[in-house]
């Protein structure tokens, strides 16, 4: 059976779309000034967090430590493990901060895997994807229909007004500047890693890791184990860095001026203790684990570590969960640092573990890996790079930066394209004023991978793939000024260079003692997570 969708119907979702989105955003701008009211009330103890973005040079500061709620609340789901005496010092501030410039090349971000050969017959300049498509492909139901929207959009007759549509666009626009969300970055690093592995997780190019580097030499031996939190601006820049070098040292770097930090090192005095927490989900993995004192950092750390066994989005209201976490106490209460070791997860009779081994990688019980292997190219050989991966690229045209957000293979029309690691076909569709016909697969719950241009798709939406597997031909459709192949690699929604990320699964093996040594600690820990 078919069932046929037209653009009118398309149309009546995205309608209710915006009125939801109208009654979210009156209800944000409501709940964010009640916050900023509550913070600026008189009660809070500044004992109690840890100072993490120095705002002055002299002594104003101002924490964002993600400090939660008295331990004794804790104590119901919390088991001390190796409980240690709270000496009550939080940190010292080793006087005024160091101010240094960083000096970005960009000769820096060049491709360090290709020969980088521009050529205009084979680019696009117009691959950002909207979010209406002109024809959606098929998708795969459990009953085998067929789900096809109509590529021609006829008449609407049912929509908002164009004054109701003005004015909600306008209120949005003015809510989106108004908020200014930004974003917000959290890695774990992992032996072998180095600065520009952690920053590429955002989309940052070499440039600046080596930039930072150069004036901070320490960077450049990165320690498993140690924790980034970073920030970057509307514009995608550096804003503020927050680096765990251990349990006793933090730095902060915060930009004062255009490549220009402030940089502090805060003598850390809290204390950190091994807890095993034990809970219920109520139907929502993030919602469960910080009723149980958990940081969104170390929640986010835990779905890192099991995407490749289960998304969390698939575990059901009553499942069982036990964690072996690493935090620091201060005055008694826990702060949102620490490390989660290891997790158990018991969903629909089968169990789940994810065990951090000494390299900051996580494993299954049996020391298997959890992160699958990538390939570098989604292609059956190296192919030549047309156009890199480029955040600055200059239109040709309208000499604004256009960002090119992947970067383009010349191949003629009708190269096979392959998967370049096991995933799930998420989107099949057209959009003929800019990417044509392109796929969109994920791989675990970080990963996405994106193919534009291409002449025809061999894949269904909800299709699963293994690496390896022929996915689509290459082509030239949409606005393209050559036969190629635009690939893009995303991690949590960021666009990061396919060329020079560091690939999951990347030198993930144990070997001998190491091995030996993680099976024993696994015993150690699966013992203490028994539900």
């Amino acid at each position: 059976m078919r069932h046929v969708i037209f653009a009118r119907d398309r149309r009546k979702k995205k309608n209710l779309l915006k009125g939801l989105i109208f009654l979210m955003a009156l209800f944000s701008i409501f709940i964010g000034i009640v916050l900023t009211i509550k913070n600026q009330t008189p009660d809070s103890d500044p004992q109690n967090t840890i100072a993490l973005v120095v705002k002055q040079e002299q002594t104003s500061e101002k924490s964002v430590a993600e400090d939660s709620e008295a331990s004794k609340d804790l104590q119901a789901n919390t088991e001390p493990v190796q409980p240690e005496k709270d000496n009550g010092l939080a940190a010292i501030d080793h006087g005024e901060p160091t101010y240094i410039d960083i000096e970005i090349n960009e000769a820096d971000n060049e491709d360090e895997h290709s020969l980088v050969q521009e050529d205009a017959n084979a680019t696009s300049y117009e691959d950002d994807l909207t979010e209406q498509d002109d024809e959606v492909g098929i998708a795969e139901t459990p009953q085998g229909d067929e789900i096809i929207e109509d590529a021609i959009e006829p008449e609407v007759t049912e929509k908002l007004s164009a004054e109701a549509e003005n004015a909600l666009d306008d209120f949005l626009n003015v809510a989106d500047q108004a908020m200014r969300i930004k974003k917000q970055f959290s890695y774990t690093v992992t032996r072998g890693d180095k600065l520009k592995d952690v920053l590429e997780q955002s989309g940052l190019g070499a440039a600046t890791a080596k930039a930072l580097e150069r004036r901070l030499p320490q960077l450049t031996n990165l320690q498993a184990g140690q924790q980034f939190y970073w920030i970057l601006d509307n514009q995608g820049e550096l804003e503020y860095l927050n680096w765990l070098v251990s349990e006793k040292e933090e730095k902060i770097l915060e930009r004062k001026a255009k490549n220009q930090f402030a940089v502090r090192t805060i003598e850390k005095r809290g204390v950190w203790k091994q807890d095993v927490v034990r809970g219920t989900l109520n139907g929502n993995f993030n919602a469960s684990l910080k009723a149980v004192g958990l940081s969104q950092r170390q929640i986010s750390q835990l779905a890192s570590g099991l995407q490749w066994q289960i998304a969390t989005n698939k575990l059901k209201k009553g499942d069982k969960f036990a964690i072996l976490v690493k935090r620091e106490y201060i005055n008694g209460k826990v702060t949102g640092l620490g490390n989660v070791e290891a997790i158990h997860i018991i969903s629909g009779n089968k169990s789940y573990y994810a065990i951090q081994a000494d390299n900051g990688r996580y494993y299954s019980r049996h020391g298997e890996t959890l992160g699958k292997g990538f390939a570098r190219y989604p292609l059956q050989f190296t192919p030549r790079v047309s156009s890199s991966f480029n955040p600055r690229r200059l239109h040709p045209v309208t000499r604004r930066v256009a960002p090119h957000k992947g970067v383009d293979f010349a191949v003629p029309t009708g190269t096979l394209v392959i998967a370049p690691a096991d995933g799930v076909v998420e989107h099949v569709a057209y959009q003929a004023n800019g990417a044509g016909r392109y796929i969109k697969i994920r791989h675990g719950g970080q990963y996405t991978t994106v193919y534009m241009h291409l002449s025809k798709s061999l894949v269904r939406i909800g299709q699963s793939v293994k690496k390896g597997d022929r996915i689509a031909l290459s082509g030239n459709t949409g606005r393209s000024t050559g036969a190629h192949l635009h690939y893009e690699f995303h991690i949590n929604g960021n666009p990061v260079n396919p060329m020079s990320v560091k690939l999951p699964g990347t030198g993930s093996g144990m070997q001998g003692n190491e091995r030996k040594a993680f099976l024993a600690k696994a015993k150690n820990i699966e013992a203490k997570l028994k539900l």
